[in-house]
């Protein structure tokens, strides 16, 4: 059977082409990705993001079928935009559903941030100004101030998989300031992935986005070393001794 080390069950928004995509291309051998949609959310509205909570306990219904080891709501706003009650809420929703431990992309965000100790990052979204001030009140209820933020301002989710990984380098660089001891680049549908290397390397400070983060918490569950090497320090942290035990406390206390 394919998943002999560890089954990933992630759930996207319908119109997410971007984060299944990364899973997979990153997943180790003997890991597998079994993927849900939850419908809606395409207009990133307030509206459509509550109603992905709903929808997402039908996506984790069909992949409960496949005993997954984890679970991915792999949202970031859709996670974050009602705060962290919000959050554990839906943690403890898809849980029940599947039996398994439920990794959000907020949580995640929140997680990695606090596992490295900063309190003050820059971050980078597509979002309209709306979420921009949900993301900055979530991270300043787990102590994490938002220095500056850059935004490439769209509300069509779909559109945000077209922005190039080009262009996210760009936006990093221009909008980080010193006081920032990280960035994080927000929204499961951004191709972020690609960059995190060079960014830390040129920018000399860790950089992590909502797929990687996902990850890292979602391997980290399983206890899970992926050996994944060319995706941002965060995801090498892995490799270090006692790295999964360290990142599942963190979701066991989220």
């Amino acid at each position: 059977m394919y998943g002999w080390r560890g089954r990933i069950g992630l759930l996207v928004p319908s119109i997410n082409t971007t984060m299944e995509t990364e899973f997979w291309r990153i997943a180790p051998a003997g890991v597998s990705v079994h993927v849900a949609r939850i419908a809606g959310g395409r207009h990133g509205t307030p509206e459509e993001l509550r109603n992905m909570e709903s929808a997402s306990k039908h996506a984790a219904s069909e992949i409960a079928m496949v005993e997954p080891d984890v679970v991915v709501y792999g949202c970031t706003s859709g996670s974050f935009f009602e705060g962290p009650a919000w959050n554990k809420k839906i943690c403890e929703q898809l849980t029940a559903i599947t039996k398994a431990p439920t990794v959000t992309t907020a949580g995640a965000m929140a997680a990695c941030l606090t596992a490295g100790g900063y309190k003050k990052v820059d971050v980078v979204t597509p979002y309209v100004e709306v979420t921009n001030e949900r993301l900055k009140q979530f991270v300043k209820a787990h102590g994490i101030d938002v220095v500056k933020l850059g935004t490439f301002d769209m509300l069509d989710m779909f559109d945000h998989a077209k922005i190039e990984p080009g262009e996210i380098y760009a936006k990093v660089r221009q909008i980080t300031t010193p006081e920032a001891e990280a960035v994080f680049v927000a929204c499961t549908q951004l191709r972020a992935l690609e960059v995190l290397d060079m960014l830390e390397r040129d920018l000399g400070k860790p950089v992590y986005s909502a797929v990687q983060a996902s990850a890292w918490q979602a391997y980290a569950a399983m206890g899970v070393d992926p050996g994944i090497k060319n995706c941002g320090s965060l995801l090498r942290k892995l490799s270090e001794p006692g790295a999964q035990k360290k990142a599942a406390k963190k979701l066991r206390s989220a």
